[in-house]
């Protein structure tokens, strides 16, 4: 990438299945607030140039219908039906954390009436989420107990991240929000190990495990 993205704000790089968060705290899961500097020019560009779609995986078996327009971005559409404004968004998760998007899941939330339900992701890998357009929770649960664990009010620009292992042993939701009359756009970047080398940890492709490395 180079430095195609120099003005982009910097974070501390993800570790394997952690992030450190906006306290410096190495957190799973883990909230950036204000991560993505331009994300209201973003958002017009998402509504605009994503072919949004109405329940667009119903045929999959283990995907409930959705109240909400969506579109899935996998590997085959990003060969061959490229979307500037998400390949962009790939390129800078890429870049900043050091990761493999292998797919990005759109949310378009018309207003507060659409919501996301009680669910487990089932795509068995880590994810960053980022935020657009106006404020909504985003609440995790423990799974068994039902104790709520995280309750962030994730605003335009926000990153929001947790590992499979935490999504193994939770359950989130987005909750209407009836006050709420604006769009909000989500979007889940699923990422691949490894990570490269970073802050001292280095990963052997051979064991597929990291180490600690020291110079």
């Amino acid at each position: 990438m180079g430095n195609a993205w120099s003005g982009f704000p910097k974070v501390k790089r993800v570790r394997p299945s952690m992030i450190w968060d906006a306290k410096g705290v190495m957190a799973d899961p883990a909230h950036l607030p204000g991560w993505l500097s331009n994300s209201e020019v973003m958002m017009e560009r998402l509504r605009r140039d994503v072919p949004w779609a109405l329940n667009p995986r119903a045929s999959f078996s283990w995907y409930e219908k959705l109240p909400q327009s969506a579109y899935y971005y996998g590997c085959d559409e990003m060969w061959k039906k490229p979307c500037a404004v998400l390949n962009e968004l790939v390129g800078r998760v890429e870049s900043e954390f050091q990761c493999n998007v292998f797919a990005v899941w759109c949310n378009l939330l018309k207003d507060g009436g659409n919501h996301i339900d009680w669910h487990q992701d089932k795509w068995g890998t880590d994810c960053i989420t980022l935020s657009f357009g106006t404020p909504r929770r985003f609440v995790m649960r423990e799974k068994r107990s039902k104790e709520t664990i995280a309750d962030f009010l994730l605003r335009s620009g926000d990153l929001y991240f947790f590992s499979e292992a935490a999504n193994q042993k939770t359950e989130h939701c987005v909750p209407k929000d009836d006050a709420c009359t604006d769009p909000r756009i989500s979007l889940l970047f699923f990422i691949d190990y490894p990570y490269s080398r970073l802050d001292g940890w280095l990963y052997d492709a051979t064991t597929h495990k990291y180490e600690q490395h020291h110079t």
